[in-house]
């Protein structure tokens, strides 16, 4: 099995850290931080939410939070791509004060690695147990201004599955 504890999807593993102490393969919340260690970040969306990119205001990189053609159960395991990807992203701008800094709060909740194997692996060997924590089934983006502090609660809450 995986030696993954949490469903931290691949692509986040150094951007997502954990918070609090209600963590399992279940469910993972975390604060979403650069590599370079700034917590405040740009946050532009497209399709509706279905694409979510940070960019980092002191170092420019980006990191794309989710995609839902491409992350999630119906993204990574059933390849259900219907973003249009010529969709411009849009810059969100608190409502209360004009600042467009956040600290990101994500929670990921999963299926957990044995139904991943169950359902995935023993079927189909495009997949590894590793892939785990790609396919999981719900996404929570919170998001609090750095500015004023105002927080827009479940700013994402979506199942992908």
């Amino acid at each position: 099995m995986s030696d993954a504890v949490y469903p931290i999807p691949s692509r986040l593993v150094n951007s997502f850290v954990p918070i609090g102490e209600d963590n399992s393969e279940y469910r993972v919340t975390g604060k979403i931080k650069c590599e370079c260690g700034n917590e405040l970040l740009e946050v532009y969306e497209s399709n509706e939410r279905q694409l979510v990119k940070l960019i980092c205001n002191k170092c420019g990189k980006e990191i794309m939070l989710f995609d839902a053609g491409k992350d999630g159960w119906d993204g990574f395991v059933c390849k259900m791509d219907h973003i249009d990807r010529k969709m411009p992203f849009n810059k969100v701008i608190c409502s209360h004060c004009d600042s467009s800094l956040y600290s990101v709060i994500t929670s990921i909740y999963s299926q957990g690695k044995q139904d991943f194997y169950d359902e995935c692996v023993s079927n189909d060997e495009s997949f590894s147990i590793e892939d785990w924590v790609n396919g999981y089934e719900w996404i929570q983006i919170t998001l609090n201004c750095g500015k004023c502090n105002a927080s827009e609660e479940q700013w994402l809450d979506l199942e992908t599955m």
